[in-house]
């Protein structure tokens, strides 16, 4: 199993390549965040909370098959990115 480099800074996704990483508005990878959740300089959704996505993520990962209290645990790392400590911090280009 490749080791990601990286997690995104909204919802917790490993960043395994440069695939997987968002786009800024000028066209360049972001370093902070994944594909699904950040296109074009901007959050795919920029209402979600973080109470939404770490109930998105716990679902998704009962979903792969992960135990309940594992998802549960894993869902809680949401709290800690830096999307969701700083609700007035912008996205870095």
């Amino acid at each position: 199993m490749k080791i990601p480099k990286a997690i995104c800074q909204s919802c917790a996704v490993p960043i395994l390549r440069e695939y997987d990483k968002g786009i800024e508005n000028t066209g360049v990878y972001s370093e902070a965040y994944c594909r699904r959740c950040y296109q074009s300089g901007t959050f795919t959704d920029p209402n979600m909370t973080v109470a939404e996505m770490h109930r998105h993520i716990r679902t998704k990962m009962v979903e792969m098959r992960f135990p309940s209290f594992l998802a549960r645990l894993l869902a809680d790392k949401v709290y800690s990115l830096k999307r969701r400590k700083d609700p007035h911090a912008a996205p870095h280009n």
